[in-house]
């Protein structure tokens, strides 16, 4: 369901309203859920990080449960869009491993929850393309067996971020000399080149549509599924590392039902289900021993010891948000 049919529904004390990822959110981890405890669970998706944040920047939410990526956290707290959820007070919060705990947006873990974390990268289809793939150079200077075969995901920030790294320049800038290189870079390659939403890109890349796509890991262990031929890159300059968290919007109707899901997906066994079922990693202590073997050892998420990952610092000088208008400022400007 997308953001263009949602709208205010009254709150029931037995429901449980949440926004998510698209195809991220295991049905089966809802049904549990309703199972155990008689809560009805109504799941709406977004695909884009400019689509999550909608329906939280009002206030008052009509959701109860969110899932917001770490760059986003500090800035709904700072407009008070979060209901404190006290996480270390909750049952489970202990499962969750040391690192995950106390980030540098949520230092006492007042407003979140960890849940999963990932990379973002590219695959690459190798029956079309049998080079090494592990530079971004692939991406921003494809050479021409991949020219017209590519896909840039449309998140503005995975790839202005990534655009970054390949320029060798700070994540959190906001000089205008970087973000003029960065936009003299990336203006020439959507001009060229597919941008797919990450609602599809999974699918056009199992059909064999683009040979390479910049893309979430997740996505990319999907797509090896039903196209082995693919490969996930493990960038010499860097992949972004990124992680998402639970939050309850503020003035969420059902705030007990939403502390009481909170709780129930730090259960080891309901995080490894739902990461056998979105292929992303999780941080609670003791799934490994209820996941599937092929996600415990996918290429797609055990990375070598080579690989550079440029885990988030949030910067706190709202780069974050001006890169994803950069980003909506060139997706306007190629589609004049």
């Amino acid at each position: 369901m997308t953001l263009a049919l949602l709208s205010a529904a009254p709150a029931l004390a037995n429901s449980l309203r949440v926004i998510s990822w698209n195809d991220y959110l295991s049905p089966q981890v809802v049904q549990r859920f309703q199972q155990e405890t008689g809560i009805t669970v109504q799941v709406d998706t977004v695909t884009s990080y400019t689509a999550m944040m909608e329906p939280l920047s009002g206030g008052n939410s009509t959701y109860d449960v969110a899932f917001p990526a770490d760059f986003q956290v500090r800035d709904l707290i700072e407009r008070e869009l979060l209901e404190k959820v006290e996480a270390d007070r909750l049952a489970n919060f202990w499962n969750v491993d040391d690192v995950w705990r106390s980030r540098a947006f949520d230092p006492r873990n007042e407003y979140t929850i960890p849940h999963v974390w990932g990379t973002t990268a590219f695959a690459v289809d190798t029956a079309v393309y049998g080079g090494n793939i592990d530079s971004l150079r692939l991406v921003f200077q494809p050479p021409a067996s991949l020219a017209n075969r590519m896909a840039l995901t449309d998140s503005g920030f995975d790839m202005i971020q990534l655009a970054l790294v390949w320029l060798h320049l700070p994540r959190c800038s906001t000089q205008p000399a970087d973000i003029d290189k960065v936009y003299d870079l990336l203006r020439p390659l959507l001009k060229r080149v597919a941008v797919v939403r990450s609602d599809r890109i999974v699918a056009d890349m199992i059909a064999g549509r683009y040979a390479l796509a910049v893309m979430w890991n997740g996505d990319a262990l999907k797509a090896r599924k039903d196209r082995p031929s693919l490969r996930y890159a493990n960038p010499a300059e860097g992949a972004l590392v990124w992680t998402d968290v639970l939050a309850v919007p503020k003035g969420a109707p059902n705030r007990a039902n939403a502390l009481a899901f909170l709780s129930f997906m730090m259960r080891p066994e309901i995080a490894a289900m739902q990461s056998n079922y979105n292929g992303y990693a999780n941080m609670i202590r003791g799934a490994e021993a209820f996941m599937d073997s092929s996600l415990l050892n996918a290429p797609e998420i055990i990375t070598p010891p080579s690989s550079a990952l440029d885990f988030f610092t949030y910067c706190g000088n709202g780069a974050e948000i001006r890169q994803e208008a950069l980003w909506e400022d060139l997706r306007r400007e190629m589609e004049k």
